[in-house]
């Protein structure tokens, strides 16, 4: 490898760590460079975003590695990369590469890997859960992508387990992509940007024809439920579709998408899942570092509410809130009161509330994921289970303006799902 000039940190200008030497040892023979080129870029954008939570940062200087002729149009890439920074993170920060020149080394003559013509992410939670395996039964022969943060060790054991316990019985291997901690520093927007071009690397050394993103559609086209909301983007169109277009510009080909549950509830996606019972197994707290489920968190309030709605077991909670009076509240009530406002008053909301539904003509999905949460509690007043005042009363006046056999219509669609997943939703790649 040429000799790099050494770094310096300066307020404006954001070096990111060199790639480790496991990570060159595997990606870095001549072949699998626009792999390595792939993790390196996404991994350089999500220590940028942790960086901007310490500092200033106008500048970001990516390596980008080579071994002869430079083909690559660096310039289009920047520019992708920085009109992503500026939708996602409302940061103008300019994008440039430093090339780096890798000569031949021992891995050019290694064995040559298995093809597979899919890979399909997998975090360990319900939809990467019941992605995975529906992803199989669709498309055949795949590769799970799982991408291990060094300091989210529960979340590793979690994968582990599945693996051992579903996912190996049905013919199904996770390839584990080693990137940068996530640390203890807020919500990283760029998470699922890393995760696809992670995913890309993986697609080129095994010639893969195809990435499934198997999230549920609320979460990836999920609204704000206040003016000053802060909402998921990690698998936001617009971020998938950058990282599609940078991994097909890296790999020289077009690299095709997969969002198949982009059309279907939290609820629809467990109920659909083969094998339920590995769904206890999964992981969808926040609160990734302990493996543990607090229950308060806005992924915890919609999983329970979405498998009591599909009758399925899930995972034990430390705190109910919407049972228990005295556990934090605040994303269940917000949930709901954007839930109950879908459901009788569409045309009157806010446009932070709304905007990106009508964008995107995901009136009917949000529909329905409103019937789902309401619907399950419907079903827990019916069994008389304990919810609180606030809640019951919200749902009652609900019941007031549509009565309550809406919601009986909508877990029997449950208990006998129609929904399909599309996997011919394909998120382009082109330029």
């Amino acid at each position: 490898m040429s000799q790099k000039p050494k770094k310096r940190k300066t307020p404006e200008t954001f070096l990111p760590p060199e790639p480790d030497e496991r990570l060159l040892k595997e990606f870095g023979s001549s072949k699998y460079l626009p792999g390595l080129n792939a993790i390196v870029i996404g991994s350089a954008i999500f220590e940028l975003e942790q960086e901007l939570r310490e500092r200033r940062v106008e500048k970001i200087i990516i390596p980008f590695f080579h071994s002869g002729d430079l083909d690559y149009d660096l310039t289009v890439i920047a520019e992708l990369i920085h009109e992503l920074l500026i939708f996602v993170l409302v940061e103008d920060i300019e994008v440039e590469f430093q090339t780096e020149l890798i000569k031949h080394n021992n891995s050019d003559g290694a064995d040559e890997p298995h093809s597979v013509t899919n890979v399909c992410l997998f975090s360990g939670g319900t939809d990467s859960y019941s992605g995975i395996l529906l992803t199989q039964e669709s498309l055949g022969d795949l590769e799970g992508v799982f991408c291990a943060h060094s300091d989210q060790a529960r979340i590793i054991h979690i994968v582990a387990n599945l693996q051992r316990k579903i996912l190996r019985k049905k013919g199904i291997d996770v390839v584990k992509v080693r990137v940068p901690r996530i640390e203890a520093r807020g919500y990283a927007q760029l998470r699922g940007f890393l995760y696809l071009l992670a995913a890309t690397s993986v697609a080129q050394k095994l010639d893969s024809e195809r990435i499934i993103v198997t999230e549920c559609g609320p979460t990836m086209y999920q609204p704000a439920f206040s003016p000053v909301d802060s909402i998921t983007m990690t698998t936001h169109p617009v971020v998938v579709r950058a990282a599609a277009q940078v991994s097909s510009l890296l790999l020289g080909r077009e690299v095709k998408v997969i969002t198949p549950f982009e059309n279907l509830t939290k609820a629809e996606v467990i109920a659909i899942s083969p094998e339920k019972e590995g769904l206890k197994f999964t992981h969808s707290c926040i609160s990734q570092r302990f493996g543990t489920h607090d229950g308060t968190c806005y992924g915890c309030v919609i999983r329970r509410l979405a498998t009591i709605a599909a009758g399925v077991e899930d995972v034990t909670y430390k705190k109910n809130p919407i049972s228990d009076s005295r556990a934090h509240a605040g994303n269940l009530y917000s949930l709901l009161g954007f839930c109950y406002d879908i459901l009788t008053r569409f045309n009157e909301m806010e446009e932070y509330e709304r905007g990106i539904i009508d964008t995107y003509k995901k009136r009917d999905l949000f529909r329905r994921f409103a019937l789902d949460n309401f619907a399950a509690l419907h079903r827990l007043l019916v069994e008389n289970k304990r919810v609180v005042r606030p809640i019951r009363d919200m749902y009652r006046g609900l019941t007031q303006k549509l009565g309550t056999q809406i919601f009986e219509d909508r877990l029997a669609q449950l208990a006998h799902p129609t929904a399909v997943p599309n996997f011919k939703k394909q998120v382009t790649g082109t330029i």
